[in-house]
């Protein structure tokens, strides 16, 4: 759910910040990491790491500084 979020999150972003020059990289900021975290709960060591208690942390402190990112921007 945390990576679909990011994803939301970033294109909610960009789409009321579109007339900024630098809206590309910081939606892409947001935006990547929640496709990886999509994509690393297909690959099985990835989806174990993701599931014990130090994979749960570090997602939670990566996606509560970019949700954070998002909404001061």
């Amino acid at each position: 759910m945390g990576g679909y979020l990011l994803i939301a999150t970033g294109l909610i972003n960009w789409q009321y910040q579109n007339a900024d020059s630098g809206i590309v990289l910081r939606t892409a900021l947001i935006v990547l990491p929640g496709v990886l975290i999509i994509i690393a709960t297909f690959i099985k060591s990835l989806d174990k790491f993701l599931a014990n208690k130090t994979g749960m942390w570090l997602l939670a402190i990566m996606g509560l500084a970019l949700v954070a990112l998002a909404l001061t921007n």
